[in-house]
């Protein structure tokens, strides 16, 4: 037995020292180690509480961390009964297992145990039998203590902890879940469980469930690949798509997991949450819908609102209201830049274009200023710089606004209306024109009164001067007269209303046969070049005019060129369409060019002019060019002109295709075939509202034997008709009132074959033909052997 000391008796360590161990000793270990304080010390090293009893339940052995957990000495203890150490209701609660240990039944079992200091500690206790070794007998029993008190309240403390994880994880409305690396899950809370398997899904089902399964056919190849991406990272990852819930309707869900580490920061699983984000994600779907779709609508406008702003025919820009520029289109212009997109941010009036046209910067700052205002500003401008053609904008800058009225932009819009301008100057030279032809025929005819008394007077005078001095200047006077004539049939040809025989005229042929006469007025220092058109296309001409216009317009190249150069004649076909002074249709173009000074553009515009012209005084009339142009308006084309300083100068005459084959010219009305005068006295009635142009045809007349009856209008000479019969009407074509027509009309209806000479300041071949188609025309002026024979031809 021990002492009390611990320690074991000699004879009872010789004993055992006698009895064969079960397994032999190492010889390396030391022989101290097995005596009573080597024992006792190897004892005190272990880190568990011993204790050996004996059958009287005395402690006959206690090692160090026994004692000192028990706080007392080991003295106190060795000794002492198990009743007194553990008091009476520790000791009674142990007594049946002390008992069947003695008995030699190994007893293992946690109990508390009530410290005098700690207080009640829970224990796991061993009592393990001591068996003699050789015999059977319980000698008594080791005492194997572990105090887990700390242990229990730690477990208990994770009992409680994993409980309180529990509950909210079951209230959380989100899927939780803690997975090992196998990916199957430790813990599953009831919404997954519920969204997994439905009511009554068992943890295991829950548990064991193959996710990969449930994942949308769209999504799962997507969802894995981003899963296994996420846990190589040992990053907290993200993961949206669809699963099928127990029902089978797909449901958007959001998961979060996160790795979980052990204690030596090993990975060991994952934690993962899960929200449904169905709802969200449909309104989000929805919204992208809505989005794509108003994006589409945007797009489709921008679209439209480009292909509108890009094939616009003006140039536009779209600015803010301080100018600075948002957007233009490429509408190519010459006077633009050449790239608009670079003006984008700039200032308008900074821009690359306005860069070059400098004097029209601060109309543009007026014009955005005026637009952001909330008024519309608009201007022609002139837009002109050398070595660029110049054109003429419609220039606009107006306000846009938004849907509340307040000015968000402003649009800057330039129509290049050069073209308009250009048939606009046209319509107005040609209304000029229009003006002056009639204002010159009005003076052209009135002229012609005045001379028909000039010239039959003078001829007259000449025929009955006695005095060689007064009938020569009679002569002369005439011929001055007679001069002025073809003066006023020049004006009447700018006007229009000379009579021209209008008829299918071949031009080649014209130029051809005027090459001699062209030869001799050019002279040798100029060259003459043809480039005629070989097709033989008849115009609408009159022939002697066209000689006439050719004729003019090669002497007025030759005035230009006085120290030589090159005239040009040249032909060709044309078509014209949208022309504001030709109808439509094929044209010929005679083009006369020539090598000389040229004009500036203020000349020009008036070159067509009657009257005017840059020749010095008694070289010139000013009336071939307004000739030209007449006879190529009554010939129903048009006559324009193109010069330029030190360019020399070209006239272009159009002529219109004629409909049919030249033929050869009648037997002119203004020149009635001559007939033997009556053998009895003729009646003839003069009826002219002009008294001394009357006056001379009524003394010529009955100087030839006529007799003559007056009348100053056309109701006067009606009536003279009504009362008193006449062989022949001497009728003035052109009377205020009642018109010579009008008194023809008149006649003819009651006297169908009544003889009617026509006499008229203007040549109306036409009109006479409408009137009274065989009525002769007598053109004035005239002298009186011109009236004497007109008369002659007149009567029946």
């Amino acid at each position: 037995m021990a002492d009390q000391g611990g320690s074991i008796s000699g004879s009872e360590a010789e004993a055992r020292r006698e009895e064969p161990p079960d397994l032999p000793l190492p010889i390396e270990l030391p022989s101290s180690m097995f005596t009573g304080p080597g024992l006792l010390a190897l004892a005190d090293l272990l880190p568990v509480m011993t204790a050996y009893v004996d059958r009287d339940e005395r402690f006959r052995f206690v090692n160090k961390p026994y004692a000192e957990w028990m706080g007392v000495s080991r003295k106190e203890v060795l000794g002492s009964t198990m009743r007194e150490v553990l008091g009476e209701e520790n000791y009674a609660e142990r007594k049946p297992l002390i008992d069947a240990a003695l008995a030699g039944e190994r007893m293992f079992f946690a109990a508390t145990f009530d410290h005098k200091v700690r207080g009640k500690l829970a224990l796991t206790i061993d009592y393990v039998p001591w068996v003699a070794p050789g015999t059977s007998d319980v000698e008594g029993m080791c005492i194997v203590l572990n105090d887990i008190t700390e242990q229990r309240l730690a477990e208990r403390s994770i009992r409680e902890s994993e409980e309180r994880f529990r509950r909210i994880a079951n209230s959380a409305p989100a899927l939780m879940w803690v997975t090992r690396l196998d990916r199957m899950r430790d813990f599953v809370n009831e919404a997954y469980a519920d969204f997994a398997c439905g009511p009554g899904c068992t943890f295991e089902q829950a548990r064991t469930l193959d996710w990969r399964e449930r994942i949308h056919p769209d999504d799962v190849d997507r969802i894995v690949a981003e899963s296994i991406a996420g846990e190589a990272s040992r990053k907290p990852f993200t993961l949206e798509g669809r699963y099928r819930r127990h029902d089978g309707e797909f449901r958007w869900l959001r998961t979060v997991s996160q790795p979980r580490f052990g204690p030596d920061e090993e990975l060991i699983g994952f934690i993962g949450v899960g929200t449904d984000i169905t709802l969200a994600k449909e309104a989000e779907l929805e919204l992208r819908r809505q989005v794509e779709e108003q994006t589409a609508k945007l797009a489709a406008n921008e679209a439209q609102f480009r292909a509108v702003f890009e094939a616009a025919l003006e140039v536009m820009v779209l600015l803010k209201p301080d100018g600075t520029v948002l957007a233009v289109n490429n509408r190519r212009e010459a006077w633009r830049h050449e790239d608009p997109s670079q003006a984008l941010g700039q200032k308008i009036w900074e821009a690359p274009t306005m860069q070059a046209y400098p004097q029209h910067a601060v109309l543009m700052r007026n014009a955005v200023a005026t637009a952001a205002k909330g008024e519309v500003f608009t201007a022609d401008v002139k837009m002109e710089r050398e070595g660029v053609p110049t054109a003429w904008l419609d220039v606009s800058v107006q306000p846009v606004r938004a849907p509340e009225g307040n000015i968000i932009y402003l649009l800057f819009e330039a129509r290049d209306v050069t073209d308009l301008k250009t048939a606009q100057e046209q319509l107005r030279q040609s209304q000029k024109m229009e003006a002056l032809g009639q204002l010159t025929g009005g003076i052209a005819h009135d002229f012609n009164n005045l001379l028909t008394v000039v010239v039959g007077g003078l001829d007259i005078i000449t025929k009955r001067a006695s005095d060689p001095k007064l009938k020569r200047y009679a002569e002369n006077a005439l011929a001055a007269a007679e001069r002025g004539a073809r003066l006023t049939g020049q004006l009447l040809a700018f006007s229009r209303v000379q009579r021209l025989e209008v008829r299918p005229t071949f031009v080649g042929p014209v130029i051809e046969n005027m090459r001699p006469l062209l030869r001799n007025v050019l002279g040798p220092g100029i060259s003459k070049q043809f480039a005629l058109d070989e097709a033989m296309i008849p115009v609408m001409a009159d022939p002697t005019q066209l000689e006439v216009a050719i004729l003019n317009l090669a002497i007025n190249a030759r005035d230009a060129m006085p120290d030589g150069g090159v005239l040009t004649f040249s032909t060709k076909q044309v078509e014209i369409a949208g022309d504001p002074d030709l109808d439509d249709g094929d044209y010929i173009e005679l083009c006369i060019s020539d090598t000389g000074t040229g004009m500036p553009a203020s000349i020009a515009e008036r070159a067509f002019e009657p009257f005017f012209t840059t020749k010095e005084v008694g070289k010139g009339t000013g009336l071939g060019l307004s000739m030209v142009y007449g006879m190529a308006r009554q010939s129903g084309g048009a006559a324009r002109l193109e010069s330029a300083p030190g360019n020399g100068t070209a006239v272009k005459m159009l002529f219109r295709k004629a409909d049919g084959a030249p033929s050869e010219a009648g037997v002119s009305v203004e020149e009635p075939a001559a007939a033997i005068g009556p053998t009895s006295p003729v009646s003839v009635l003069v009826i002219d509202d002009d008294p001394d142009v009357r006056g001379f045809m009524v003394t010529s007349l009955e100087e030839q034997g006529y007799r003559v009856r007056e009348a100053s209008d056309g109701r006067e000479g009606l009536a003279a008709l009504e009362s008193e019969a006449a062989d022949l009407v001497v009728l003035d074509f052109i009377m205020p009132g009642f018109s010579g027509a009008e008194v023809a009309r008149h006649i003819r209806s009651k006297v169908p074959d009544q003889a009617i000479l026509f006499v008229s300041g203007y040549s109306e071949t036409e009109a006479v033909k409408r009137t009274a188609p065989d009525a002769p025309l007598l053109t004035k002026p005239f002298r009186a052997d011109a009236l004497q024979k007109a008369v002659r031809g007149a009567l029946p």
